[in-house]
């Protein structure tokens, strides 16, 4: 893996040895910021689920003002570190180690972009979604971003966040995700 565009291009991403560890690949990732397009400068990011930090890393090297990486792996945690260390980027990283869903629930700041990359079998989506969109975690602008496996229940839609875009690849789904405003059509794609 490597950081494909920003102050860090071409530098690589080093991932954890652990088979169970599934890092977003240079494919979708590219697809990922590339509708994101300027969104991370200058922004505040969650990075749930962050194995070797692959998506945070990235928008940190955007323009993304600071990143706080979650995992409950100390080796994936571990990993980070190196990544962290080798780009020199640790005054713009928090890194914490916790179970995802007890982060967002103990959570009181904002995030203007949030990714979440479960491994594949996890699949506490039903408690995920509202936690994100609880009306502390996501910025009222901001927008979530979700690697699910195709073969996932997941509930697209609510009275609290839409799909503003998704694009299917292999395995995955790729999905992006803005809270509702009462005050607009649900129809309506956010410009981002």
């Amino acid at each position: 893996m490597r950081v494909i565009s920003g102050k860090h291009k071409g530098r690589p991403i080093f991932a954890a040895a652990d088979l169970s560890i599934r890092p977003t690949t240079d494919r979708v990732k590219s697809y990922i910021f590339n509708v994101l397009r300027d969104f991370p400068e200058g922004r505040n990011v969650l990075d749930l689920f962050s194995g070797s930090g692959n998506l945070g890393i990235e928008a940190l090297s955007r323009g993304a003002a600071r990143i706080t990486f979650v995992d409950k792996s100390y080796r994936s945690l571990k990993v980070l570190a190196h990544n962290v260390d080798r780009l020199g980027v640790g005054q713009s990283v928090q890194a914490v180690r916790q179970d995802v869903l007890a982060f967002l629930a103990h959570n009181f700041q904002p995030f203007d972009l949030i990714f979440a990359d479960p491994p594949f079998h996890w699949g506490r989506f039903d408690e995920l979604l509202p936690l994100i969109f609880n009306g502390v975690n996501l910025a009222q602008e901001g927008i979530f971003v979700l690697e699910s496996e195709r073969a996932h229940q997941i509930v697209w839609e609510s009275d609290c966040y839409q799909v503003i875009q998704q694009k299917k690849f292999d395995r995955s789904i790729i999905t992006f995700f803005a809270g509702k405003d009462p005050n607009e059509n649900s129809h309506l794609s956010r410009n981002f």
